[in-house]
């Protein structure tokens, strides 16, 4: 199989100081290329760099389908990644504009690459292979109404709306819940099976990549430490490096730490509420937090665990009074902690 994208003795200086350096690695269509290592290797400069979304100077060579990128003008690298690239970036927040609606995102992505602008159907129909539900009621929402999970999954959905041929994934699920990790890699890995489009993905999760990638490139100080098959390296590097890394992965058979013995009551929450208005013209309210209650006692540690959209930062902001809260009560110390008017947030204490 011939590779998609080849790098051969790739380097990146910034301000000159080397942030990569002699990098060698190739995709080929459809297949998934890791790179790992602990933070500071040079993981996001490897992979952004080529394509000109770095401030770093790239060296060596970076072919991708036949062409030359380093040295590459950035009028024609603009080119590139409209046609044939798509980022998934860590915090989709920040790559979702947060005044423009899902659909007007999945416009502009579907017609970068030159072609029409897509329907409505077309837009949802992009959502739900994303593995968004209600598909038609998203169109219309703004960034900052959607979860986590679901503003990644429009992230997804807009990285490949125009059918590029490589997708660049840097630390697409480190943000999410362990569940959600794993539904947006299984999807994001279905889908480059699917279209035989490579992936380049960036993780720091030597435990998630062996499930999920081709290859991987362990890299420390901007080198690579060592490559191979990610299943077997993941399992059995054979550096001291990827020994160290893979002994730091969180297991879930680790052991438990001892419970403390906790003081007083330092902060009790009874029967909390909060309701947002339904988007664009829909009468009624959406229940994001239903009659919550719970206590938190000096010394002690408090789990608030759930599902993306399933009310965690919500509640956790009517505690501090971030966010609305309409109904329940909230004592620190003993001390009840005042609230105002329903609909509106309290002011923190």
């Amino acid at each position: 199989m011939s590779a998609l994208y080849s790098v051969r003795g790739l380097c990146a200086d910034l301000g000159g100081k080397p942030l990569v350096r002699a990098v060698d690695f190739e995709i080929g269509p459809g297949e998934i290329v890791a790179l790992a290592g602990e933070s500071g290797a040079g993981k996001s400069m490897t992979a952004m760099t080529p394509f000109g979304l770095s401030a770093a100077c790239p060296s060596g060579s970076a072919l991708f389908a036949g062409k030359q990128l380093v040295g590459m003008a950035e009028a024609d690298l603009r080119k590139i990644r409209a046609r044939d690239l798509g980022f998934v970036f860590q915090q989709p927040l920040t790559a979702l504009t947060p005044h423009r609606t899902v659909a007007a995102h999945l416009s502009e992505a579907a017609m970068q690459a030159g072609g029409p602008k897509p329907s409505r159907a077309e837009m949802a129909a992009m959502l739900e292979q994303a593995g968004l539900s209600r598909a038609q009621e998203r169109l219309l929402q703004f960034p900052h109404r959607l979860s986590g999970g679901e503003r990644q999954r429009v992230l997804i959905a807009a990285a490949i709306a125009h059918g590029p041929k490589l997708l660049v994934a840097d630390e697409p699920v480190s943000a999410l819940d362990a569940a959600l990790r794993h539904e947006i890699m299984q999807l994001l890995t279905g889908l480059c099976r699917q279209r035989g489009m490579a992936m380049l993905l960036v993780s720091h999760d030597l435990a998630g990549i062996e499930r999920y990638a081709d290859r991987l490139l362990l890299l420390r100080g901007g080198r690579v430490e060592e490559a191979g098959d990610a299943a077997q390296l993941a399992r059995r590097p054979g550096s001291v490096y990827g020994r160290r890394l893979m002994a730091a992965t969180p297991r879930m058979d680790d052991p438990v730490p001892p419970l403390t013995r906790p003081g007083e009551m330092l902060l009790e929450v009874q029967g909390i509420n909060v309701r947002f208005p339904k988007p664009g013209w829909r009468s009624g309210s959406i229940q994001a937090v239903a009659d919550a209650s719970l206590q938190l006692c000096v010394g002690e540690t408090l789990a608030i665990v759930g599902g993306s959209g399933s009310g965690k930062s919500t509640l956790g902001r009517a505690i501090a009074g971030l966010g609305p809260m309409q109904s329940g009560q909230i004592f620190c110390a003993g001390e009840k902690l005042p609230r105002k008017a329903a609909g509106h947030s309290r002011t923190a204490a």
